[in-house]
């Protein structure tokens, strides 16, 4: 689809320029400023408690279903949603008051178009959570189940979003639209900001569609999807009519590939006063700025300047390695009216300079303990961090980690790209860091705040420097070009833990997912920091207010949802070779199919050493291919001879082997 799917992407782009990618007929493509802005539904809590500490509790539930959504003109788009919309609602907290989470899972077993399993991972993304609430990547929640995630909300306020972060299949589930923001506010960003409907939530993402409405998918080998059509809250170039007083705009780039460069059609600067990780120290006035996926950016823009019927445009200059189409130089316009100008609250009438400090942004290089590098780039169509991939993580049991910084310690962490090309946008898990420099020069303007994602360039190396504060327990390090972390740009990190120990914040094992409308088994898991004073422990208590139950059956991992595959849609997992020479080497292939021979292709395949007359043991795991074929291969192999291996898929088929022994 689109002119980029021809070239494939073996190499970077510097640019490119075409009309279009969708397939629509020209009477159902959008066009600009046609569509008001829809801001998203505000959820509401199920109840409200009070925990034994005296801080409120929330509950709130969201369903991930299919839905259809009306984006272009005559024709409907299925989607994936919370609650069935894109976005999905926003949740609003205050500081200290604490959320469970039910997130239940009615999607359909696999994806309606692109046929993998639906198994999802929810991540709020800007959390500090322990590891088994963090939306750990192959802590997988299958179709009618549910699982209960406690956020503690103890950091200063920011805009965070949630979204789906299942395992190799991030970027397509988010692009369907399993994407939402959500917001903490304190004092002090109460009252200064603007609040209320002057608040405004723009989650921008880009898409391209199929003749029929239906979303099209081409991520070029794994190097991006760069759409033709501009959404902003779901909606294609939107109007937003607004008084001629200041508002506050979160902007979060949710596009799973696309980079933005914001700026006005008027030329006119902009104040940045917030970025991920809440308020800078200093707002920051600047005519544009780079902006990669899952940042976030609080923006000032005072329309008091403008005369009534004054349209303004917010535009994308773009920046190396989109792919730019007729219209994705714009974003969306505001109407200035004649409405009478509501100045009650805060920040209506007059820009602030001074912000807030931060424990981020109060660090200095001299804290620091360590210093450590890693390269960003592509190996073989494989991109890795650091050297690693995700699934050297995952056939480790979990234990191989990028790094392992104890609790409180302060590091400095230096990412450099320069294998050849494409940008990276880095999202680091658990902590807020501090931008120190950007190939030896200071950071820019709009990035002097605490982040969470850092956009590592082209030919560029950033030097961050973090605390690793909160939690102990493992972390995820990724790509946030999302086919980049599916394929398989992401690793992990450990807080103050050894991973071949017991942990009993394990982000997989910990808290296991349940059966939808049953109460969820008690867990007694305790965090096991030792938190500064001025931050709360965190303790994981049973998900519901209901009596106690009786335990049930946790779904088995990795695919944990045990619901009936559609008919003509059973996996079959087979043997092509099981060999083990003792003291030379181990390979056992075989493939991961449906039946009518479709590749299983996000299937991951355990192999068990199950020799008769011994306890069974992991030998390893590997994943299928596009072709729906694996390849588990060891040298010298287990120093005991193998005579019968078993496999099983995450997508359901079971199959044993007797082993060749030369």
């Amino acid at each position: 689809m689109g002119i980029i799917g021809a070239f494939g992407l073996a190499v970077p782009l510097t640019s490119v320029n075409a009309k279009s990618a969708s397939q629509l007929a020209s009477r159902n493509m959008p066009k600009p400023y046609q569509r008001t802005l829809p801001i998203p539904e505000i959820l509401k809590p199920k109840s409200t408690t009070v925990d034994s500490d005296g801080h409120k509790r929330h509950l709130y539930k969201i369903e991930q279903k299919a839905a259809l959504a009306n984006i272009v003109p005559g024709l409907s788009t299925p989607i994936l949603g919370y609650n069935g919309t894109f976005p999905g609602p926003t949740i609003k907290v205050n500081q200290g008051e604490r959320i469970t989470l039910e997130m239940d899972n009615v999607l359909p077993l696999f994806h309606p178009q692109w046929g993998y399993r639906l198994d999802t991972s929810t991540h709020l993304h800007g959390s500090a959570s322990l590891p088994q609430f963090d939306g750990y990547a192959n802590d997988l929640t299958g179709r009618d189940y549910c699982k209960d995630y406690e956020y503690p909300n103890f950091q200063p306020a920011r805009t965070l979003w949630y979204h789906d972060h299942a395992v190799h299949n991030t970027g397509q589930s988010v692009y369907s639209g399993l994407a939402a923001q959500y917001h903490l506010h304190d004092e002090v960003e109460g009252s200064i900001l603007p609040q209320g409907k002057f608040d405004v939530p723009l989650t921008v993402s880009d898409a391209m569609f199929a003749a029929n409405g239906s979303l099209g998918y081409n991520d070029n080998t794994h190097s991006g999807l760069w759409g033709d059509v501009i959404l902003v809250n779901g909606a294609p170039w939107p109007v937003m009519k607004v008084q001629r007083r200041i508002y506050r705009f979160r902007i979060l780039n949710a596009s799973i590939a696309r980079s933005y460069r914001f700026s006005l059609s008027t030329g006119d600067p902009m104040t940045i006063v917030a970025t991920d990780g809440g308020l800078m120290p200093a707002a920051q006035q600047v005519t544009s700025w780079r902006h990669g996926g899952a940042e976030r950016y609080e923006v000032l823009i005072d329309f008091s300047k403008y005369p009534v019927g004054k349209r303004v445009e917010l535009r994308n200059l773009s920046n190396k390695n989109n792919v730019d189409y007729d219209f994705t130089n714009r974003i969306m316009a505001f109407d200035v009216t004649d409405e009478p100008v509501d100045t009650s609250g805060p920040g209506a009438t007059v820009l602030p300079t001074l912000l807030a400090p931060s424990t981020t942004m109060s660090l200095t290089s001299s804290q620091s303990v360590k210093t450590r590098r890693m390269r960003v780039k592509r190996d073989n169509d494989i991109w890795t961090i650091g050297g690693m991939t995700w699934d050297e993580v995952v056939a480790s049991g979990y234990k191989k980690v990028l790094a392992d910084p104890d609790l409180n310690d302060v590091e400095i962490w230096e990412i450099e790209n320069s294998s050849g090309g494409w940008f990276h946008p880095v999202h680091i898990h658990l902590v807020d860091f501090q931008v120190l420099s950007r190939n030896g020069k200071a950071p820019f303007a709009y990035e002097r705040g605490p982040k969470d994602v850092v956009y590592v360039g082209e030919g560029e190396t950033v030097r961050l420097l973090m605390k690793f504060e909160h939690h102990r327990g493992r972390y995820m390090i990724h790509c946030h070009n999302l086919p980049h972390e599916d394929h398989d740009m992401m690793a992990q990190f450990s807080v103050g833990i050894d991973t071949n120990d017991p942990d009993p914040n394990h982000p997989v094992e910990a808290v296991r997912p349940h059966p939808i409308n049953q109460p969820a088994p008690a867990t007694v898991t305790e965090e096991v920091t030792e938190p500064e004073s001025t931050q709360p422990t965190e303790t994981a208590v049973p998900a519901t207010t209901a009596p106690a139950a009786e335990p049930v059956a946790s779904q088995p991992a990795p695919a944990p949802a045990p619901a009936a595959a559609p008919a003509g849609q059973k996996d079959v997992v087979t043997f092509s070779t099981a060999r083990h020479r003792l003291r030379k080497d181990m390979t056992i292939s075989g493939t991961s199919k449906y039946a009518g021979s479709t590749a299983a292709t996000s299937a991951t395949v355990v192999l068990y050493d199950v020799t008769p007359g011994r306890a069974a043991t992991r030998l390893g795991t590997v994943k299928a291919n596009a072709l729906g074929t694996w390849t588990f291969t060891a040298k010298p192999g287990p120093t005991r001879q193998v005579t019968l291996v078993k496999a099983e898929s995450s997508v359901g088929g079971t199959a044993t082997a007797s082993v060749r022994l030369k």
